[in-house]
Protein backbone atom coordinates (compact mmCIF):
# COMPACT_ATOMS: atom_id res chain seq x y z
CA UNK A 1 0.00 0.00 0.00
CA UNK A 2 1.20 3.52 -0.70
CA UNK A 3 -0.14 6.93 0.15
CA UNK A 4 -0.03 9.67 -2.50
CA UNK A 5 -0.62 13.26 -1.49
CA UNK A 6 -2.62 14.99 -4.21
CA UNK A 7 -3.69 18.61 -4.51
CA UNK A 8 -7.36 19.36 -4.16
CA UNK A 9 -8.26 23.03 -4.29
CA UNK A 10 -10.62 23.84 -1.46
CA UNK A 11 -11.54 27.11 -3.16
CA UNK A 12 -10.55 26.68 -6.78
CA UNK A 13 -11.61 30.10 -8.06
CA UNK A 14 -10.43 33.32 -6.43
CA UNK A 15 -13.30 34.88 -4.51
CA UNK A 16 -15.51 31.79 -4.94
CA UNK A 17 -16.52 31.98 -1.28
CA UNK A 18 -15.94 35.50 0.07
CA UNK A 19 -17.26 34.88 3.60
CA UNK A 20 -17.81 32.07 6.06
CA UNK A 21 -21.38 30.90 5.63
CA UNK A 22 -23.63 28.47 7.50
CA UNK A 23 -22.57 25.58 5.24
CA UNK A 24 -18.84 25.93 5.96
CA UNK A 25 -19.43 26.68 9.62
CA UNK A 26 -21.59 23.55 10.03
CA UNK A 27 -18.74 21.40 8.73
CA UNK A 28 -16.28 23.13 11.03
CA UNK A 29 -18.58 22.53 14.01
CA UNK A 30 -18.89 18.85 13.09
CA UNK A 31 -15.13 18.46 12.79
CA UNK A 32 -14.62 20.24 16.12
CA UNK A 33 -17.08 17.88 17.80
CA UNK A 34 -15.50 14.76 16.29
CA UNK A 35 -11.88 15.83 16.85
CA UNK A 36 -11.80 18.30 19.75
CA UNK A 37 -8.07 17.68 20.24
CA UNK A 38 -7.36 19.54 16.99
CA UNK A 39 -8.64 22.82 18.44
CA UNK A 40 -10.87 23.97 15.58
CA UNK A 41 -11.96 27.59 15.92
CA UNK A 42 -15.53 28.29 14.90
CA UNK A 43 -15.90 31.38 12.70
CA UNK A 44 -18.89 33.69 12.76
CA UNK A 45 -21.09 34.04 9.66
CA UNK A 46 -19.81 36.86 7.48
CA UNK A 47 -16.16 36.62 8.54
CA UNK A 48 -13.78 36.86 5.57
CA UNK A 49 -12.89 33.49 4.09
CA UNK A 50 -9.53 32.92 2.33
CA UNK A 51 -9.88 34.07 -1.28
CA UNK A 52 -8.55 30.74 -2.56
CA UNK A 53 -6.51 27.72 -1.56
CA UNK A 54 -4.12 28.01 -4.51
CA UNK A 55 -1.19 29.60 -2.71
CA UNK A 56 -1.23 27.12 0.18
CA UNK A 57 -1.47 24.17 -2.22
CA UNK A 58 1.33 25.47 -4.41
CA UNK A 59 3.58 25.98 -1.39
CA UNK A 60 2.81 22.49 -0.06
CA UNK A 61 3.60 20.99 -3.47
CA UNK A 62 6.92 22.85 -3.67
CA UNK A 63 7.90 21.85 -0.16
CA UNK A 64 6.95 18.25 -0.93
CA UNK A 65 9.29 18.34 -3.92
CA UNK A 66 12.23 20.22 -2.38
CA UNK A 67 11.99 19.76 1.41
CA UNK A 68 9.91 16.60 1.87
CA UNK A 69 11.12 16.22 5.44
CA UNK A 70 9.47 19.60 6.27
CA UNK A 71 6.08 18.88 4.66
CA UNK A 72 4.35 17.58 7.81
CA UNK A 73 5.48 20.64 9.77
CA UNK A 74 4.33 22.97 6.98
CA UNK A 75 0.94 21.30 6.68
CA UNK A 76 0.49 21.52 10.45
CA UNK A 77 1.38 25.23 10.38
CA UNK A 78 -1.05 25.90 7.51
CA UNK A 79 -3.77 23.82 9.20
CA UNK A 80 -3.24 25.77 12.41
CA UNK A 81 -3.38 29.11 10.65
CA UNK A 82 -6.58 28.20 8.78
CA UNK A 83 -8.51 26.10 11.26
CA UNK A 84 -7.26 27.13 14.72
CA UNK A 85 -6.44 30.79 14.16
CA UNK A 86 -8.90 31.65 11.35
CA UNK A 87 -6.13 33.29 9.32
CA UNK A 88 -6.20 33.83 5.57
CA UNK A 89 -3.94 31.16 4.08
CA UNK A 90 -4.29 32.72 0.65
CA UNK A 91 -2.18 35.63 1.98
CA UNK A 92 1.52 35.16 1.12
CA UNK A 93 2.49 36.90 4.38
CA UNK A 94 0.61 34.26 6.39
CA UNK A 95 2.24 31.53 4.31
CA UNK A 96 5.69 33.03 4.93
CA UNK A 97 5.04 32.73 8.67
CA UNK A 98 3.90 29.13 8.20
CA UNK A 99 7.02 28.37 6.15
CA UNK A 100 9.26 29.96 8.78
CA UNK A 101 7.53 27.96 11.54
CA UNK A 102 8.11 24.76 9.54
CA UNK A 103 11.79 25.48 8.92
CA UNK A 104 11.27 26.28 5.23
CA UNK A 105 12.93 29.35 3.69
CA UNK A 106 10.32 32.10 3.26
CA UNK A 107 11.48 32.69 -0.32
CA UNK A 108 9.91 29.35 -1.24
CA UNK A 109 6.47 30.96 -0.87
CA UNK A 110 7.05 33.38 -3.73
CA UNK A 111 8.76 30.70 -5.83
CA UNK A 112 5.77 28.38 -5.38
CA UNK A 113 3.17 31.04 -6.16
CA UNK A 114 5.04 32.08 -9.32
CA UNK A 115 5.46 28.51 -10.62
CA UNK A 116 3.38 27.78 -13.70
CA UNK A 117 4.51 24.14 -13.56
CA UNK A 118 3.11 23.74 -10.04
CA UNK A 119 -0.10 25.51 -11.04
CA UNK A 120 -0.56 23.11 -13.97
CA UNK A 121 0.16 20.11 -11.74
CA UNK A 122 -2.30 21.32 -9.10
CA UNK A 123 -4.96 21.80 -11.78
CA UNK A 124 -4.40 18.28 -13.11
CA UNK A 125 -4.48 16.71 -9.64
CA UNK A 126 -7.62 18.66 -8.72
CA UNK A 127 -9.38 17.51 -11.89
CA UNK A 128 -8.31 13.90 -11.29
CA UNK A 129 -9.80 14.14 -7.80
CA UNK A 130 -13.07 15.46 -9.17
CA UNK A 131 -13.11 12.67 -11.77
CA UNK A 132 -12.71 10.17 -8.89
CA UNK A 133 -15.69 11.73 -7.07
CA UNK A 134 -13.85 14.00 -4.64
CA UNK A 135 -15.80 17.13 -3.75
CA UNK A 136 -14.29 18.12 -0.41
CA UNK A 137 -11.44 17.66 2.05
CA UNK A 138 -10.01 15.71 3.62
CA UNK A 139 -10.51 12.99 1.06
CA UNK A 140 -9.10 9.51 0.69
CA UNK A 141 -9.52 7.63 -2.57
CA UNK A 142 -9.06 3.88 -2.44
CA UNK A 143 -9.35 2.04 -5.77
CA UNK A 144 -12.70 0.30 -6.30
CA UNK A 145 -14.36 2.20 -3.42
CA UNK A 146 -16.17 5.54 -3.26
CA UNK A 147 -14.07 8.41 -1.86
CA UNK A 148 -14.10 8.98 1.88
CA UNK A 149 -14.53 12.70 2.50
CA UNK A 150 -14.79 15.06 5.41
CA UNK A 151 -14.46 14.54 9.12
CA UNK A 152 -15.36 10.88 9.50
CA UNK A 153 -14.73 8.38 12.27
CA UNK A 154 -11.41 6.53 12.06
CA UNK A 155 -13.29 3.25 11.77
CA UNK A 156 -14.50 4.26 8.30
CA UNK A 157 -10.89 4.35 7.13
CA UNK A 158 -10.16 1.01 8.83
CA UNK A 159 -13.16 -0.63 7.17
CA UNK A 160 -12.25 0.74 3.75
CA UNK A 161 -8.64 -0.39 4.05
CA UNK A 162 -9.69 -3.85 5.22
CA UNK A 163 -12.04 -4.11 2.27
CA UNK A 164 -9.39 -2.94 -0.18
CA UNK A 165 -6.84 -5.39 1.23
CA UNK A 166 -9.33 -8.24 1.17
CA UNK A 167 -9.19 -8.74 4.95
Amino acid sequence: MRFLRRAYLLVARDGQRPFYDDYVISHRVRAAQMLPQLGFAIPQPGMKYPSSSWNAQLLAMRVSDIFPERLDALEDAIFGAMFRELRDVSDPAVLRECARDAGVPEAEVDEAIASNALRERATTEHEEGEDAGVSGIPAVVIPELPPIMGAVPTDMYRQALRSALGA
